[in-house]
Parts: structure tokens; C-alpha cells; sequence
């Protein structure tokens, strides 16, 4: 995840109090680090949770969205966020609020208030089919803010 401000809205990526951490990164870089998590097991990372079905596994936390203004002039009160993915990941389903990730932005806040930080729900599901090499991820999550 990466903070940028652009035009009068900034969006930064918050740890929650019920959430899994974001590691710092380079020039505004954050990633959530869910830690390792096995099919039948509990999770050693605090705020992660599995939910182990017949044929895949869901991981689930949560991190806070804060969006700013940051321009001088009118101010915007609410924002639409999109998400998108930087890469296919035909293997497992990402979703953020409930709204299935891919390459073409999706709509995953519709009116998110600027100056609060927002509680977004993220979840992963893995099939029970991918072996431990294959089931490891890395991509990358765009947003897309437009004030409203």
C-alpha cells in the first residue's frame, strides 16, 4: 500500500487497535503483514483470523483508510474510494469490504469522510489446493480517491 497527496485529498494506510500491523516502507510504502497462517490452524499474528472451510481458507483483518484535505480552497466532506489490483491473482480471491478485488478499480467505499479514518475489512481466500510455495502472496492494492 502506498500514501500519496494528490490535488486537496491525501489517503494514508493506519494501524487499528483490532487489526494486523502495517510494516513501514520506503517512500510511503506500507504492507500488511499477516504473518503465516496454515489451513486447520490458528493464526500466531495478533488480529488475523482463519476461517477454515471444506476447500479453502479465509484470512481476514482489518486497517484503517484516513483521508485528509490538503489543499487550500473548497473542501470536500466525503470521497469515493476504488481499489484495484497491480497484478492477476487468478489463485485467490482478495477482498476489501466485501468487494472482490481485480485489475479494474472497484468501488469499495462510496462515501468515505474525509478527516475520520475509516475501519476497512480485508480478506484473503486460498484454496486448500495451493501448496506452500504457491500460496505465497505478494501484490500490490491501488486506490483511488475522488472527492465527492
Amino acid at each position: 500500500m502506498q500514501t500519496q497527496a494528490t490535488g486537496s485529498v491525501s489517503v494514508a494506510f493506519v494501524n487499528l487497535p483490532d487489526g494486523a500491523l502495517l510494516a513501514p516502507g520506503g517512500a510511503g510504502l506500507r504492507a500488511l503483514d499477516l504473518g503465516q497462517v496454515a489451513y486447520g490452524a490458528v493464526s500466531r499474528t495478533p488480529n488475523v483470523q482463519i476461517r477454515t472451510l471444506k476447500d479453502r481458507m479465509i484470512v481476514t483483518t482489518r486497517f484503517g483508510l484516513a483521508l485528509r484535505n490538503t489543499g487550500t480552497g473548497e473542501h470536500a466532506a466525503t470521497a469515493t474510494v476504488l481499489a484495484s489490483l497491480a497484478f492477476p491473482d487468478p489463485a485467490r480471491t482478495l477482498r476489501i469490504e466485501g468487494v472482490k478485488m481485480g485489475l479494474v478499480p472497484q468501488i469499495v467505499q462510496p462515501r468515505a469522510g474525509i478527516g475520520t479514518t475509516s475501519v476497512c475489512r480485508f480478506e484473503i481466500e486460498v484454496p486448500v489446493t495451493l501448496t506452500e510455495k504457491d500460496a505465497q502472496m505478494r501484490n500490490s492494492i491501488l486506490f483511488q480517491v475522488i472527492p465527492n
